[in-house]
């Protein structure tokens, strides 16, 4: 049963626009309001976003939030059932802050902004940032320092395992002293569909060396099957099974595992992660299982952009050859793009980029399992970096001072 106008003392709303920013920002922070605030009404507003995966209303759905709107529908704030009571604020987790300044007008309340950088600065009441550094970008660009206040980074709370790994060892039929892999293939069509047959040809190269190893592809809820389906028949590779746990041939009497909804899970009981880009390499490092970052360019044209580039036609003349053009200078400028690594300031996690051999990267995953020491000199690294947890929860007590009235 949904929450009543009557009962309402708060209503809080909350823009984001990315399966990771749902899952990795959102959930935490909806999860503490609920702990911290009594009849908090929370509505998860889906911003525009050119990374979009399809799937975002789905997922956020899930997130606990009493109401999800996709931003087309936000003026159906004020007629819908309840209309807006008690005191409101708006939080900012991501997307284009200029949509959430003017949401902020229309529902007539503060905006909070999580954030590393002052955009939209004089229409914003408070900004969270997760580190000194952020937080000194956000000074130097004309935010006063009473309203910031650096909390850490949410995607830290989002690690949340539901069973232990000899539960989940249990349910896959895996015994406890097997090494596993993980392939974290993405969330967004351009990730998955552009990283799931490269990694098969990665874990048949590796699997091939070690014996024992079984591999695992836990599939992001956001996946759509008819598209990854459709990648890996184009590499020749097809799962078998209808259930949560399916199968990928990848050597005679060999398979990996493909399963949904266990990310952590199974990331939990891996030795050794290949993963593409996102909030899943933070993950990865809270739970201290070291990986690879495998960002494939052959597709670099289909990638969504911001700015200029990002509203470009197709069918402008050299569009694609300007746009991979571009995206390997911006690669080349970019030292390190894996959020621990950034985080950290230096390469902790190894990163491949470009054009990908399976084999290139095959050879850095067996050097990493053949070197037990590198493995727990990376594992001790994200410890460092990552051993600070609790933003959502100084998120929500600023929330709840708010609520009641009380100086912030």
């Amino acid at each position: 049963m949904s929450i009543q106008p009557d009962d309402i003392s708060a209503d809080i709303f909350i823009t984001a626009n990315s399966p990771g920013e749902i899952s990795g920002r959102s959930v935490p922070i909806i999860r503490e309001l609920r702990a911290k605030i009594w009849r908090c009404r929370i509505t998860v507003v889906l911003l525009p976003c050119q990374y979009a995966s399809g799937e975002e209303m789905a997922l956020a759905s899930e997130s606990g939030a009493d109401r999800c709107l996709p931003w087309r529908r936000i003026k159906e704030l004020k007629r819908a059932p309840g209309g807006i009571a008690g005191k409101r604020l708006l939080l900012h987790l991501g997307g284009d802050v200029a949509f959430s300044v003017y949401l902020s007008k229309i529902i007539k309340c503060p905006l909070w902004v999580y954030a590393s950088r002052p955009r939209w600065k004089f229409f914003v009441d408070r900004y969270f940032t997760a580190d000194a550094k952020s937080a000194e970008r956000l000074k130097s660009g004309g935010v006063a320092e009473r309203r910031c206040r650096i909390v850490g980074d949410i995607a830290l709370d989002s690690v949340v395992l539901n069973e232990t790994e000899e539960e989940t060892r249990e349910f896959l039929g895996l015994p406890p002293d097997v090494p596993i892999i993980a392939c974290l293939t993405g969330s967004r069509p351009i990730e998955y569909t552009g990283s799931i047959g490269l990694f098969v040809r990665v874990s048949q190269i590796v699997a091939a060396r070690f014996p024992d190893l079984r591999v695992i592809f836990p599939l992001a809820p956001t996946v759509r099957e008819e598209l990854i389906q459709k990648a890996l028949a184009e590499s020749g590779i097809s799962w078998r099974g209808e259930n949560r746990v399916r199968e990928i041939d990848i050597a005679p009497g060999r398979t990996a595992l493909v399963v949904r909804n266990m990310t952590l899970e199974a990331l939990n009981c891996s030795k050794l992660a290949l993963a593409v880009p996102g909030t899943n390499n933070l993950q990865a490092a809270a739970l201290f299982v070291p990986f690879i970052m495998v960002l494939p360019l052959d597709r670099a044209d289909e990638f969504p952009l911001d700015g200029l580039m990002g509203i470009i036609p197709p069918s402008f003349p050299g569009f694609k050859r300007l746009k991979r053009a571009y995206i390997k200078r911006m690669n080349e400028k970019t030292s390190v793009l894996s959020l621990p690594n950034i985080i950290a300031g230096r390469m902790i996690a190894p990163e491949i980029r470009g054009i990908l051999n399976p084999h290139v990267v095959a050879r850095m995953a067996i050097g990493l399992l053949e070197s037990p020491e590198k493995l727990k000199e990376i594992s001790r690294a994200f410890l460092e970096c990552t051993h600070e947890r609790g933003a959502s929860g100084k998120i929500a007590e600023d929330i709840l001072k708010f609520v009641k009235g009380e100086a912030i």
